[in-house]
């Protein structure tokens, strides 16, 4: 385990500006946090209202306005299956390859992608529309629905959707209910816990027999999705504006008083 020695840290030379010009950077540096705060509630709030969305359009205790058509329940071996086509990436052309760090928890929020002919190990075959979930260690909730086909970690399941009367839409969203997420955590393993497809297939879900209604209640859970997405994008730039600015502002590079001199004196922190 390493860890830092004070005893070197104490050494290091620091040089700081006026006091005035410390409390501005300060001061600058804390707005930006306050704005990052700001959004994060917010994200969480519209999180939350997604989820309370998901668990009455998903469960059909609220219908949307023009559908009638009955509901009906079916294991989920009769809701979608797993995709078991696997490559090996190096003998394959070059696509993206989604790993486990490339999907942001809870989200869904897709992070970035390798080149697959850099991969060495087996993976998995995606397609557009085919919804991802992370089996390994489930309880960090980490799915995608894929916007592209291309190749991915074994350590997902890869679900469509078992025929026509199921929208691969539908079964993203269903993915995300608390009673799935559940019994995925459910799991075999205790360092390496993943999720064991033999003890969920049987449970039974709800489900529109309408796959227009099951579209059109994906379209409004994908609406919220995309609107958290936005916000999500807007908290990270900001991140990344304020790695900046205290990469300036901290070394002296911009200055927020209107001087040229610089504390001549380096600074060491008190022992």
């Amino acid at each position: 385990m390493p860890r830092a020695d004070w005893n070197i840290v104490k050494e290091a030379e620091i040089n700081l500006p006026p006091l005035p010009e410390q409390r501005l950077i300060a001061e600058a540096l804390s707005d930006t946090d306050a704005l990052l705060a700001a959004l994060e509630k917010l994200i969480a709030k519209k999180r939350a209202i997604k989820q309370g969305a998901m668990q009455e359009l998903l469960t059909g205790k609220r219908r949307l306005p023009g559908f009638e058509g009955e509901w009906v329940e079916k294991p989920l071996s009769e809701i979608m299956r797993i995709r078991k086509e696997r490559i090996n990436p190096f003998n394959y052309i070059s696509t993206r390859c989604i790993e486990l760090e490339h999907i942001e928890p809870i989200s869904g929020y897709l992070l970035g992608w390798v080149d697959s002919r850099n991969q060495r190990s087996l993976k998995t075959l995606f397609h557009s529309d085919d919804v991802l979930f992370c089996k390994l260690r489930p309880y960090l909730r980490k799915f995608y629905f894929s916007t592209f086909s291309g190749v991915c970690s074994t350590e997902f399941w890869v679900f469509t959707s078992i025929n026509d009367t199921v929208a691969n839409q539908f079964i993203y969203h269903l993915v995300q209910m608390y009673k799935f997420l559940e019994i995925a955590n459910s799991t075999t393993g205790t360092k390496m816990p993943r999720a064991d497809w033999t003890l969920m297939k049987d449970t039974v879900f709800a489900l529109p027999s309408n796959v227009a209604e099951q579209t059109a209640i994906a379209s409004i859970l994908s609406d919220m999705d995309a609107e958290i997405d936005a916000l999500t994008a807007k908290r990270n730039k900001l991140r990344d504006i304020k790695q900046g600015m205290m990469s300036e502002l901290l070394t002296g590079r911009i200055r927020l008083v209107g001087r040229e001199d610089t504390l001549p004196l380096s600074t060491r922190p008190a022992t």
